[in-house]
């Protein structure tokens, strides 16, 4: 395992079944070195046979684009996607016998959800704007909200819904007004679109609600109310009902999602969920994967139930939930993640990663699933993987936390070796310490590259669940709320203590890493504890206060997470909270990665973690890295990938080889 596997990894996600259940098409992705960027195809599988081939060609931009969502039409003739191979995202159709893909969309900025009319003739997208010509490069900002990382300025121009016909004809804008709608679906009877919405000038606290427009008349009605998040609506097959994901509890990630059903004609929406312990959706975070598909409430054929993903704990399950309430899981019970599925009659395909195998498409009818595509198995058969070790131990406070271990591939002929040799010296490993971000995302049972390639490189990994990750109910995705740092803190150093305590673990070459969140916790931690030889902070926060008016999302997130802390009330709390007050105390070498673009934890943020740390002598660099944003680490540039991989790496291995300093220190001190 190197950093340049990256190179050869394949991801599949999004799978769709035929109307006539026969076959279904999802997305493979690879990463292209050549052209420096991501390659997706379209394939298709035969259920009798299962007969893989890819059936969207993808030639456009210098040879290599991306083809991703497809949709089938309701008579199955037709299979869309969207393309990049023109620039941004458009809309593609395509026979579904084969044959070339028609471009029916040519947006500016391209467009976003789409979906099919029932006839099969006509779709429905969202899209920012549709007239040609250029802008000032000055910009005007007037709203409280105006730029979102990975996407730049919104601009002037609202997402609007439009329909057009499948050969492209009568484009026609069916809503209207300064206000964003987004993931359109047709009603059975294709009379009207629902779509969600946030149709109000306050910004302050974004609730999107559920609308729908009449094809015909454009009148917009209001179908439900949000209170949170709300996402994703669906109509049941006989158009009565629409199910969504969501929650009530204003703007904040730190709620688990439940599943909702509400009348098409509107009023109270039924949580068919609310005892439910885990969150909807896939939390569990990977650099294996890319672009994994719009989540959807899935109903099944006569309407009875609904079908959604769930984390729990380490996993990502599939389950069903039926108009009353009642929950069963529909995929294997075992350490797996289910990064996107699709369910047709009794039929069931699905993206399964395993910790030792990136998502490949898997097919289950009852209770049996069967590995049906095996991209990645030639390549991985040939390298030595770590499979990881389940941890569970108790914080200080007596709530449970799980984790995972990660040895290098020989650790065990090592330790079979040094028993037959009879040595008195166990071998020891250097560790690393690796922290997710969010905080409410989660590490679990799915393939990661750069946790693999550190146990390659002789590394034990530590990864890890701190209270306000996701998959263990709601009171513990809240458990860091108003506490950045503190038991959040210690419950990483509590998985810490536990771990370096065998035996073979190194405690002079201990290492810690993270991005975003786990970047904040990097920085936390050396701040206050220097047991780590030496750190890598990446995409990290250490000034919340100046967080707060620099990030796209830095107002309302760190009021939501500093428990509703704002800067001109509480200014001692937030400072007291943001490692950057605790510079002084720092003496663990930290090499910084940062990507210009990132609007969520701003460069300025790494420029003033570097500037103290210099200042205070500490052994320090910067990276920065061109044309990237928050999301490097997962879906940046390929070259870049390697190259920041290749960054912890060489500062880990500088500090493990060329360092011998003991840095291990009393815990009584620690305390102090």
């Amino acid at each position: 395992m190197t950093t340049r596997t990256l190179l050869d990894l394949k991801f599949s996600s999004d799978p769709q079944i035929a109307p006539d259940g026969k076959s279904f098409v999802y997305v493979l992705t690879g990463l292209n070195e050549e052209e420096n960027r991501y390659q997706s195809r379209v394939h298709k599988v035969y259920f009798e046979t299962f007969e893989d081939f890819c059936f969207t060609a993808g030639s456009g931009v210098e040879g290599v684009a991306q083809d991703k969502n497809p949709l089938f039409s309701p008579d199955g003739k037709w299979l869309a996607f969207l393309s990049d191979r023109t620039g941004k995202f458009q809309l593609y159709v395509m026979p579904y016998t084969g044959g070339e893909p028609v471009r029916i969309t040519n947006f500016r900025k391209g467009i976003g959800s789409y979906s099919w009319a029932p006839d099969s003739r006509t779709l429905v997208f969202s899209a920012r704007d549709y007239h040609e010509g250029t802008k000032s490069d000055v910009r005007t900002v007037k709203t409280l909200r105006y730029w979102m990382n990975g996407t730049g300025f919104y601009g002037d121009d609202a997402l609007h819904l439009w329909t057009v016909s499948r050969n492209g004809d009568n484009l026609t804008q069916i809503t209207d007004g300064p206000f964003d709608e987004d993931q359109p679906v047709f009603s059975p009877d294709g009379r009207k679109v629902v779509f969600v919405s946030w149709r109000h000038e306050n910004q302050i606290e974004i609730m999107p609600s559920i609308y729908s427009v009449d094809t015909t008349d454009r009148k917009v009605e209001l179908i439900y109310e949000g209170l949170g998040y709300t996402f994703a609506p669906v109509f049941s097959p006989d158009g009565q009902s629409i199910a969504f994901f969501g929650h009530q509890q204003g703007e904040t990630s730190a709620a688990n999602n439940h599943v909702w059903v509400v009348s098409a004609k509107g009023g109270e929406a039924v949580d068919l969920t609310p005892q439910f312990e885990f969150g909807q959706g896939n939390h569990v975070g990977t650099d294996a994967r890319y672009d994994s598909a719009p989540e959807q409430p899935v109903w099944s054929t006569d309407g009875s139930y609904i079908y959604f993903t769930a984390t729990s704990g380490g996993n990502c399950n599939l389950y069903k939930v039926s108009l009353e309430g009642n929950i069963s899981q529909v995929s294997p019970d075992e350490p797996a993640v289910i990064n996107s599925f699709a369910a047709r009659n009794e039929t069931i395909v699905m993206a399964k990663e395993t910790p030792i195998c990136p998502a490949e498409m898997y097919a289950q009818e009852g209770s049996s699933s069967n590995a049906v595509t095996t991209h990645n198995d030639g390549l991985l058969s040939g390298l030595d993987l770590s499979h990881p070790e389940r941890l569970s131990w108790q914080a200080s406070d007596g709530l449970p936390l799980e984790g995972w271990l990660l040895k290098p591939p020989s650790f065990e002929e090592d330790q079979k070796h040094e028993k037959e040799q009879k040595h008195d010296e166990i071998q020891k490993y250097p560790m690393v310490l690796e922290i997710h971000g969010g905080p409410h995302t989660c590490y679990g049972n799915t393939f990661h590259h750069e946790l693999q390639l550190l146990a390659a490189s002789g590394y034990l990994v530590l990864y890890m669940n701190p209270r306000g990750s996701t998959g263990y109910g709601e009171d513990f995705v809240k458990g860091c709320i108003g506490d950045w740092g503190g038991k959040d803190y210690e419950d990483i150093m509590s998985g810490v203590d536990l771990v370096e305590s065998r035996p073979y673990v190194d405690r002079t070459k201990m290492f810690v890493t993270g991005g975003s969140y786990g970047g904040y916790m990097t920085n936390w931690i050396v701040g206050h504890d220097n047991r780590f030889c030496a750190a890598v902070t990446q995409r990290s926060i250490c000034n919340l206060y100046s967080m707060y008016g620099t990030s796209d999302i830095g107002y309302f997130f760190n009021y939501k997470e500093l428990g509703g802390a704002d800067l001109w009330e509480q200014e001692d709390f937030v400072m007291e909270r943001s490692p950057i007050r605790y510079v002084p105390q720092v003496e663990t070498p930290t090499k910084i990665i940062h990507s210009k673009e990132d609007l969520r934890c701003r460069m300025e943020q790494a420029e003033q973690w570097y500037i103290a740390l210099k200042r205070r002598g500490v052994d320090t660099e910067l990276v920065r890295f061109p044309d990237e944003n928050h999301e490097l680490s997962r879906s940046g540039k390929p070259a870049h990938r390697i190259e920041r991989l290749d960054h912890i790496i060489n500062w880990f291995d500088h500090y493990r080889f060329g360092t011998t300093v003991d840095k291990t220190v009393d815990k009584t001190e620690q305390q102090k």
